[in-house]
Parts: C-alpha cells; sequence; structure tokens
C-alpha cells in the first residue's frame, strides 16, 4: 500500500453490516417483534415495542434516536455541578475530576508557525516515536493540548500518564499542563446546561471531532487550532504491543467476515466498505512491523464571556472545520462528560472514534501555533493566531536565529513595503541605533524630521566619498566604474584600472576618482586604444561631467554622522545616473558602521544595484563584512521580476542576484501576483505551502521568514508610526 488511506468516518465501533451493535441488537428484535406481532393480530404491546426499538435505530445526524434517548435520560437524572481541579506536585501536575490522575508534561519550544518551515513532519515525527516507545512500555495515554487564554499567545503541550521520554523540542512542564487543564485557575466549577457549561465568570462548550478527512499534504487539525479562549485536546490512548497486535488482526477478520456475509446475502461492497478494509490492513501491516495501535479522540473547548458570542464561536469553528472536511458534534446532554475526558491523561473509551498509528502521526500532525520569533521589544504587528510579533535582526543574530542581519523586502506596490522599514527604522532609533536611506524617490522625509535632521541631497547640498573607510576601495573604483558604464569591464580595462590605482592611488590618500581621471587625461584623445579611452571618459563624467558633483566635487565631502541619514537621490529618479548614484551612497553609508553599535542601511528600489554587474559583485564581497561591522542592510524590491530579468537565464549574472537575496536570513515578503510569486519561490526557494499563503496575503499581511522560521504577519502601526508610513498623500490632494 504505497498511499496512506485517510482517516475518514468513525472507526472505533464495531460494526456488523454496516450497522453498530446497538442498531444490529435493535434492529434485529424489532424485526423479529414487529413480524410476530403481525402475524398474531392480537399482540399489541409486542407491535408496539418493536416497531419502538426500530424507530431507536433510526440514523439521526449520525447519532441513533436510541442514542439520543440515552443521552437524555442520562442528563436528566445527574447531577450538573462539575468540578475540574489541577496542581503541580513536584515534577508532576495532579488532574481531578470525575477522577485523580498524575500526569507528567512538556511544552513545545519553537519559533513562527510550524507547518510554514516544515517543522511540524519533525514534530509529529518525535510524537510518532513516543507513541511507539509507550506501546512498548504497555498501556499509556499520551494527550497533546494548544491552549489559549482569551486572545493571548497560545501555549502547546504534551502529557502523558506513563513516564515517557519526550521527543526533541518539549521541555518538562508540569504547571503548565495543569494550568491547561483549568484554563488558569486552580480549581474551576463548572454548572452543566444541555449545550453548554457555565462557569463562575465564563461559558463554554465542548466539541468533539467524529469524521474527518485527511490528507497528507496539510495538518488534518489545522482548521481546529488557534480559536481565541479555546482548548484543542487530541487524545491517544496507546495499547500494549500484544494488545494492540490482537485488536489490529481481529479488525481485519472482523471486516472480511462481515463483508463475505453481506456478498451471501446478495449486497455489494460499498465504497466506505473498501475504506474501511484499507485502513484495517493498513494499521494490521504498521502494527505487525512495531508501530503503536492507539484509540483516537479529539475535542475543541471553546469559551466566552457570554452565550452569543460563544454561539457565534461555535457555530464559526464547526462551518470552518466543515470547509475543511471535518465533522464536529455539538454534544448536546454530554458537556461534562467530554470536559472531563478531555482533561490531560484522561484516557475515556467512550470518546474514542477512531483507531490510529503511530504512523498517523504526520497526517494528525498540528502546525502549532504561531509563536513568533519570541523577542522583546515593539511589536511590528501579529501573528496569525493573534500574538504580538518582534522583529530586530540583531537580537535574533545574537541568540542565533539567523547567520546574519540582512533583510530583504518584496512585494507589489501598495502592500506595505515601505510601511515595513520605516517601522524597523523608527524603532532602531528608539534602541539608539544608526539609521541610513538610500532614499531614489525622496519618500524618508517625514522619517527624517522624526530623526531631527534634514534629508541630504546629493548634487546640490553637497557630495559624498563613498571611498573614506571603504574595505576595499580598489574594488569599490571598479564597481563605480563600472555602474557608469552600464557593464562589466572588459579584461584590458580591469588591467589598465588597476595599473592606474597603483600608480596614483597606492597611498590610500586624495580622492581616487580625481586621481584616477588625472591619470587617465592623456587617454581622452582620439586614437587613444579604445578601453583606455572609455576608462578615461567615464573617470571624466564622474569627476568634470554629469555625474560629477556626487561623488566627487568642491570643497569638502558632506559629514554623514549622527543616528539618522537620509541620502535624496530623488533628482537622479528614471536616470542612468541611478545606479551609480545608489552604489555610492550605500558604500558612503556603510562608513557610519563602526562596530560600536548595530546600525541599518536601507535602499529602497534595490532593482537599481541588482541589475548591474559591477555593483552586484561589489554588493556580494560587501555582504560578507555585514556581521563584523554589525551592519543590516534592507533591500526593498518592489517586482519581483526585476531579479528575474538580471542578466540572461541561467546566466551567472542572475544566479549571484538570488544568491545575494538567498543570503539575507531575514526576508519580509509581500503580496506578488502569480506568476511574480513564481519566481520569488526559484529565487528564494520557497516551500509550497510558502507559495500558497505568499498569493493568499491582503495589505499589510507579510510571510515573514527569519532563519529556519516563518510567520505570517498583519502589520499593526502605532500612533508613532502614522506619521511616517503615508505615502499615498499626493494621491489623495
Amino acid at each position: 500500500m504505497t498511499e496512506r488511506v485517510p482517516l475518514g468516518a468513525s472507526d472505533v465501533a464495531v460494526r456488523w453490516l454496516g450497522l453498530t451493535r446497538f442498531q444490529a441488537v435493535g434492529a434485529v428484535v424489532g424485526v423479529v417483534l414487529a413480524a410476530d406481532a403481525l402475524v398474531r393480530t392480537r399482540l399489541v404491546l409486542e407491535g408496539v415495542v418493536g416497531f419502538g426499538a426500530l424507530v431507536t435505530v433510526l440514523p439521526v445526524d449520525g447519532v441513533t434516536l436510541g442514542q439520543r434517548a440515552r443521552v437524555a435520560l442520562a442528563y436528566l437524572s445527574r447531577r450538573h455541578w462539575v468540578r475540574v481541579a489541577a496542581a503541580p506536585v513536584g515534577g508532576v501536575a495532579v488532574v481531578e475530576s470525575r477522577r485523580s490522575v498524575s500526569v507528567r508534561g512538556a511544552r513545545l519550544a519553537h519559533r513562527g508557525r510550524l507547518d510554514l518551515s516544515g517543522a511540524d513532519h519533525g514534530v509529529a515525527a518525535g510524537l510518532a516515536r513516543l507513541l511507539d516507545a509507550a506501546a512498548i512500555g504497555g498501556r499509556a495515554t499520551v494527550t497533546l493540548h494548544v491552549h489559549r487564554e482569551g486572545a493571548g499567545p497560545a501555549v502547546t503541550m504534551l502529557a502523558s500518564d506513563a513516564d515517557v521520554v519526550w521527543p526533541p523540542g518539549w521541555h518538562d512542564d508540569g504547571p503548565a499542563v495543569a494550568a491547561v487543564a483549568t484554563a488558569g485557575g486552580l480549581q474551576v466549577d463548572w454548572l452543566e446546561r444541555w449545550g453548554y457549561l457555565r462557569g463562575p465568570d465564563q461559558v463554554a462548550t465542548v466539541l468533539r471531532l467524529r469524521d474527518a478527512a485527511s490528507s497528507s499534504s496539510r495538518g488534518l487539525l489545522a482548521s481546529l487550532e488557534g480559536w481565541p479562549g479555546s482548548t484543542l485536546s487530541v487524545h491517544l490512548e496507546v495499547l500494549g504491543a500484544a494488545q494492540g497486535r490482537r485488536r489490529a488482526e481481529r479488525a481485519v477478520h472482523h471486516d472480511a467476515s462481515e463483508r463475505a456475509t453481506a456478498r451471501g446475502a446478495g449486497f455489494r461492497d460499498t465504497a466506505r466498505a473498501h475504506v474501511l478494509a484499507d485502513r484495517a490492513r493498513q494499521r494490521e501491516h504498521e502494527v505487525a512491523s512495531g508501530r503503536a495501535l492507539a484509540r483516537l479522540s479529539v475535542f475543541l473547548v471553546l469559551r466566552a464571556d457570554r452565550r452569543a458570542s460563544l454561539r457565534m464561536l461555535r457555530e464559526a469553528a464547526i462551518a470552518r472545520a466543515r470547509s475543511a472536511g471535518l465533522r464536529l458534534e455539538r454534544g448536546g446532554g454530554r458537556q461534562a462528560r467530554w470536559l472531563q475526558a478531555q482533561l490531560p491523561g484522561v484516557a475515556d473509551r467512550a470518546g474514542a472514534t477512531h483507531w490510529v498509528t503511530a504512523g498517523d502521526a504526520d497526517d494528525l500532525r498540528l502546525p502549532g501555533h504561531d509563536a513568533g520569533t519570541l523577542s522583546r521589544g515593539t511589536p511590528l504587528g501579529r501573528v496569525a493566531g493573534g500574538d504580538a510579533f518582534c522583529f530586530d535582526p540583531f537580537d535574533l543574530y545574537r541568540e542565533g536565529v539567523v547567520a546574519n542581519p540582512n533583510i530583504v523586502v518584496a512585494g507589489s506596490i501598495g502592500t506595505g513595503k515601505s510601511t515595513v522599514v520605516k517601522m524597523v527604522l523608527r524603532r532602531a532609533l528608539a534602541r539608539g541605533r544608526r539609521v541610513v536611506v538610500v532614499d531614489p524617490k525622496g519618500e524618508y522625509a517625514a522619517l527624517a524630521a522624526h530623526a531631527g535632521v534634514a534629508p541630504l541631497r546629493l548634487g546640490v547640498d553637497g557630495w559624498c566619498d563613498p571611498f573614506d573607510g571603504a574595505s576595499d576601495p580598489r574594488g569599490l573604483a571598479r564597481a563605480v566604474v563600472g555602474a557608469a558604464l552600464g557593464h562589466g569591464l572588459s579584461a584590458e580595462q580591469h588591467f589598465d584600472l588597476d595599473e592606474a590605482w597603483r600608480l596614483a592611488c597606492a597611498d590610500g590618500a586624495g580622492r581616487p576618482l580625481r586621481d584616477l581621471a588625472r591619470h587617465f587625461r592623456d587617454d581622452l584623445a582620439p586614437g587613444t586604444a579604445p578601453g583606455r579611452r572609455v576608462l578615461a571618459l567615464t573617470l571624466r563624467r564622474l569627476t568634470e561631467g554629469d555625474l560629477s558633483g556626487l561623488f566627487d566635487g568642491d570643497g569638502p565631502a558632506l559629514r554623514l554622522a549622527g543616528e539618522a541619514t537620509i541620502l535624496d537621490l530623488s533628482a537622479l529618479w528614471a536616470t542612468p545616473a541611478l545606479p551609480v548614484a545608489a552604489l555610492s551612497a550605500v558604500a558612503a553609508a556603510q562608513r557610519l558602521a563602526d562596530g560600536s553599535a548595530p546600525g541599518y542601511v536601507a535602499l529602497d528600489e534595490a532593482w537599481a544595484l541588482l541589475g548591474d554587474d559591477a555593483a552586484l559583485a561589489w554588493l556580494r564581497g560587501s555582504w560578507k563584512l555585514a556581521r563584523a561591522r554589525g551592519l543590516s542592510h534592507i533591500l526593498v524590491l518592489h517586482r519581483w521580476g526585476d531579479v528575474a530579468a538580471v542578466g540572461d537565464a541561467d546566466s551567472r549574472q542572475r544566479e549571484q542576484a538570488r544568491g545575494l537575496l538567498r543570503e539575507c536570513e531575514s526576508a519580509w515578503l509581500m503580496r506578488q501576483p502569480a506568476d511574480e510569486a513564481a519566481d520569488m519561490a526559484r529565487a528564494l526557494g520557497l516551500r509550497p505551502t510558502e507559495v500558497a499563503a505568499l498569493t493568499g496575503l491582503a495589505r499589510g499581511e507579510a510571510l515573514v521568514r527569519y532563519g529556519r522560521h516563518r510567520s505570517l504577519v498583519r502589520l499593526e502601526p502605532d500612533d508613532g508610526d502614522r506619521d511616517l508610513i503615508d505615502t499615498d498623500a499626493a494621491m489623495r490632494a
């Protein structure tokens, strides 16, 4: 059997010819009594009883009328106060309700959302190993809980009444298990009503998963996780290895005999019968090979302040589950029983719905709530599910989450790229970090005003010296000249420029561009070797022509000092001079990073550098020094197609551009059209789950990648951000 058989409908109850044991017995008794009453017309009471038995086995919404009557009678006959108490005692939690259970607990430690990074498969594999080990040791109960108190952060807990070894990534936490059992208190008294429970300060309802449609490409229970004020409890009552083998073998034999009986009676096999038979054979094969067999029950506890809010929350959860192929039962008259059955470590066989093996753990895997970065600070927004999302690449680097602090921000126009950059930089300034922005369109004046400085307009307010303090001034000179040429240097030009540098700039003093231009002055005349003449003409442009006054000019160079520097290149927007201006501005900005304090260099419209071969080569070298300098580059891309258009297909230049972006350990990816998303997926190696999330983003939402972790974030600017991020003012004027 090459593919896993989906869980499908509930399969714990033993069925005869498609009927549960209760239905089969009731149907046989009803038919016999009713037939006898019809033959012997005077036995009216017998006929009434017979027809009554037949009515009780009629299914209504998956439950027979007899079962409904039994639930109603049990509800009316019992006391409706339910007490749940839990307390940590030593290294375990003692949970008391219908009976007392001692359980060990562990908390899942992770960042981001597991199903976006693929880490959910690893968590599922660890759970499968735990189940297999528990089966070897004998019967055990293992429960998985995703608990969320209100709209606060969720926790994912694992509990067991046996002595087990927790999988990697799980850490002992008995007190947290006690808090999950009582929703944060030590003791809670609930008053049971037909469809809900009333507590001291809230109301709750318990839903149970009955039928499921499974897909190996996503966690089966994903639609049940993440509701505010909820606890998702996945109970696995693990059978001992020997008992599990007997159960699995018995299920196959029972299924074979039932199908043979049905065919002998003239019935054909149904599609459901084929699925159940395939699952039974799959379980037998896996259990025979050493996998654990367990009874599965899944409960979803929803809590709210008022009944109206609880009703809306319940219907929304049922609808979302239905759209995912899951069927939830409301549990009328069984709320107290289900509340007790979902507690950590409690084994309630009556609540089980499916037989599963450890091999099903990957299909049952939970995405796990989005834990965010676990960093502290002023949030940029909230992750899907509601937790605050704080982001600082230097904090993440110190914690070992990312290998370098560089960031790429990409998305279509109007999706919130500039908002992300300005919010990140404003928080950096608040922490005393240096910020330099290379602003090609003049959109950062508000950030400059916030920092108490004026934007510097290159070529108007003065010029910058990109060579002062550069780690590789000769390499920078090659990149600047290449950017001005619009293509890389030939081998001859590369040699000529290196020789000129050795002769004219060896001492490292003076102005390299002016010194090089003076060295090549005699090569301006016609008749000079073409390569040298092109170099001479280009250097003249940089010192005396249309590019003069930017990175060489009269008087001293501008001093780039202070916490914030905004280099305004808007006068060069949409001109051929923009790439060389942007390159030189980035080089000049890097001078501020002296290692004493972390700093940022933000480059909007990064295509201006990525599309230039010489600039790209220099950037790759500069990237390697980001950690040593305490520098975070922020590259902003508006169209991912700009990266795809770099160089020819499969060219070295295009691979260099993609490699540069892959070396950005953090990425804020906003919505892209489908074709652009495909290019982004190839360039960054996105997983299918990431691509699916990316194409469904709304404005102000982002898929954030930081190291091996992923989060879906909705930006939430605060009052201090709003004055900085409005880039649509001109459209409303």
